[in-house]
């Protein structure tokens, strides 16, 4: 009797004792491997919240002002459901920066001029994009920011402080600053000319993603403790991310812009956010807390185990005012039927269309091929799901080529393409076969124009987000362009986005 009560003493003692240290794990041992047990499940997180942390920090300012719309003080902590933290639903114009490692453009102030301000064919000035999307995959040493980013080997707590050193960069060379402060310093040089812009700059950054089962990414204090960090533990997978964004707000709040908001994070994986994926123990299965059976594309350990989106995005959600950020590719798990939004907690989803890329001359390996009809079927589902589109063009198409004009009436590929550099005849041969020489693709310029057609038709520019994706500096070379086709194309675009602009 007395072990029976001594028992029950032990049992209520563990429930009343107050589930917040990660480091609680038990290390089962099973032959020679060590399994990472969680005492209170993996659903169950201990929040370091950033009203503490941000008390603690040094450099913090009480200037809030540029974070997001609002203050953030500890009283903003809360209910991730509130009415504050749903997006807002004006369209919005928000154009990927890839910077960071070394073989990056280093987008100094007179690189982003051509994307802050645009200047039209006849002249005139305008605002051009309002929103930058900050994000980089893998630093100078191939260390990658997450299990399904290109990179050699998991990035450590050094490298996600790179990331964070690259974004608020105060270098300055031959007359550019870097970093969120190049943009800052550009906005404020284009008001000279332009006056005061009709809207506040918006800049959203990447949150990195815990590489599963890595174990060396380093140490933190969680709760007045340094703790060693072990991504076989979900606990310390969200620690990590928490510490990352805890540290990227203190940094942005410091600098003290003048022309640019955090309007909010960056989820870079696009195809790994199931939420707590478990084996049960019974019958082997993989499944999770929405019912679903572990049997699509997601069959490798590391995207078995990428289960902690959810709580990223209530954590985000609990500092008001910042919003979760997602670019998908088109059917990607959790984006459809307002799973990103209801059950994954994004705020912004902006689906990769694929359409760009595809034509003959340029395999994409098993990726399909997509025609106008597929465009417009991704537009329709898009919009009635409220989604956003992502509107792409890489540099292959500033790929040189000879072209012959084949059918005017097919839009998908009405030319036959040999590239320059795998022709082998000479130009005057081409020319006398009826080729003409290209400094671009004709084929990704048609589908270049299909894309801004088909977007005018289906509404696309009066009623969803976009994302714009130019590759790493695509978007200068269209500016800069002195090709007629060309010139026109980005002038149309500009001029839907100065017009979403002033709505």
């Amino acid at each position: 009797m007395k072990k029976v009560l001594f028992i029950l003493v032990m049992l209520m003692c563990i429930s009343c004792s107050p589930k917040t240290d990660v480091t609680n794990t038990v290390v089962a041992k099973n032959g020679n491997n060590s399994v990472v047990d969680e005492i209170y499940g993996l659903d169950e997180v201990s929040y370091t919240q950033y009203a503490e942390y941000v008390d603690k920090a040094k450099g913090s300012s009480p200037d809030n002002s540029n974070i997001a719309d609002s203050n953030i003080v500890p009283s903003d902590i809360g209910d991730s459901n509130t009415s504050s933290n749903v997006y807002n639903s004006k369209t919005d114009d928000m154009i990927l920066i890839y910077y960071g490692n070394k073989k990056r453009l280093k987008w100094g102030k007179s690189e982003l001029e051509k994307v802050v301000m645009h200047t039209f064919q006849d002249g005139h000035k305008d605002w051009f994009f309002p929103s930058f999307l900050y994000l980089e995959f893998k630093n100078d040493m191939s260390l990658r920011f997450g299990d399904n980013q290109p990179g050699d080997e998991p990035a450590n707590k050094e490298s996600w402080e790179w990331l964070l050193n690259r974004y608020f960069s105060t270098a300055y060379n031959d007359g550019n600053y870097e970093g969120l402060k190049a943009l800052d310093e550009c906005i404020e040089s284009c008001k000279k000319r332009l006056g005061e812009p009709r809207f506040k700059h918006k800049v959203v950054l990447t949150v990195p993603s815990p590489c599963t089962n890595y174990t060396e990414w380093g140490s933190i204090k969680v709760n007045g403790r340094t703790i060693k960090l072990d991504f076989r533990n979900t606990n310390h997978k969200l620690e990590a991310v928490k510490w990352y964004i805890n540290e990227l707000i203190t940094r942005f709040k410091a600098q003290h812009y003048k022309n640019i908001t955090l309007e909010g994070l960056y989820w870079g994986e696009e195809n790994t956010t199931m939420t707590s994926w478990h084996k049960d123990k019974k019958s082997g299965k993989w499944t999770n807390k929405i019912g679903d059976k572990f049997d699509y594309v997601f069959d490798t350990n590391a995207k078995r185990h990428n289960d902690i989106v959810v709580s990223i995005g209530n954590y985000i959600h609990s500092i008001k005012g910042l919003k979760f950020y997602w670019i998908p590719y088109w059917n990607a798990y959790g984006s459809e039927n307002k799973r990103w939004k209801n059950i994954l907690g994004f705020d912004r989803c902006d689906i990769q269309t694929g359409y760009f890329w595809g034509t003959p001359d340029l395999p994409r390996g098993s990726k399909p091929f997509r025609t106008i009809s597929d465009l417009r079927r991704i537009c329709d589902a898009v919009i009635n799901d409220g989604k956003g589109l992502e509107f792409e063009v890489s540099a292959d198409l500033f790929v040189p080529c000879y072209g012959k004009l084949k059918n005017k009436r097919d839009v998908e590929r009405p030319y036959d393409i040999v590239k320059v550099d795998g022709c082998k005849k000479t130009q005057k041969e081409m020319k006398a076969m009826g080729y003409t020489r290209f400094n671009y693709n004709p084929c990704l310029l048609a589908r270049f124009r299909n894309m801004m057609d088909v977007f005018e038709e289906q509404g696309v520019f009066n009623h969803v987000n976009i994302s714009y994706y130019f590759d790493n500096s695509t978007i200068l070379d269209l500016c800069n362009s002195r090709d007629k086709e060309i010139i026109e194309l980005i002038d149309r675009l500009a001029r839907h986005i100065s017009r979403r602009n002033k709505n």
